[in-house]
């Protein structure tokens, strides 16, 4: 416990502040759980008005240090995001009855016309053959790459052989200088 009177008046007002804090970040955290049932709900004029409520919260509690600005950022924009994606769903859920019943009669359109075509002929030689998928080409790079690998080994041999005979020539010679 601190002793000089200014750490023991700290200590106060620190407390208090935490407790000013705490309130803040709590009514956010209480107006975000209504918003959000709010938009299970799917009662978006409420919802907006709510998100305008809860955005000049966070913008105030940004203000004055309690949230970092990333952190009430981030809130605001991934609850105006759910809010939209909620109003999309929304929007998706109505139309889709008038979409199904659409692709439900172009079904039956096409088993009617596949009903009224004649049936399939045999299959003929050339059709079989066609069919049946040919051997990969080897492509133009790949027959450059396997000749290109073919004649390396020789250069590497020969440069071998020839650096050998210089080192011989070079012995030969040293032996006859002396």
């Amino acid at each position: 416990m601190a002793n000089i009177k200014s750490a023991k008046k700290r200590i106060d007002v620190i407390k208090r502040r935490r407790e000013e804090n705490k309130f803040v970040k709590t009514t956010i955290s209480t107006k975000i759980k209504n918003f959000r049932k709010t938009l299970a709900a799917k009662d978006f004029a409420t919802a907006e008005e709510q998100l305008t409520e809860i955005t000049a919260l966070v913008n105030s509690a940004c203000s004055k240090g309690i949230l970092h600005k990333n952190n009430s950022s981030r809130k605001v924009s991934r609850l105006s995001m759910a809010l939209s994606n909620a109003k999309k769903q929304e929007n998706v859920v109505e139309a889709a009855p008038k979409k199904v019943e659409k692709v439900v009669e172009e079904k039956a359109e096409v088993k009617e016309v596949k009903e009224t075509k004649a049936p399939a002929k045999k299959a003929t030689k050339k059709a079989a053959e066609k069919e049946e998928k040919p051997a990969k080409k080897a492509t133009a790079k790949k027959a450059t790459k396997e000749v290109a690998e073919e004649e390396k080994p020789a250069k590497k041999t020969a440069t071998k052989k020839a650096s050998s005979e210089k080192k011989t020539t070079t012995k030969k010679a040293t032996k006859k200088a002396e």
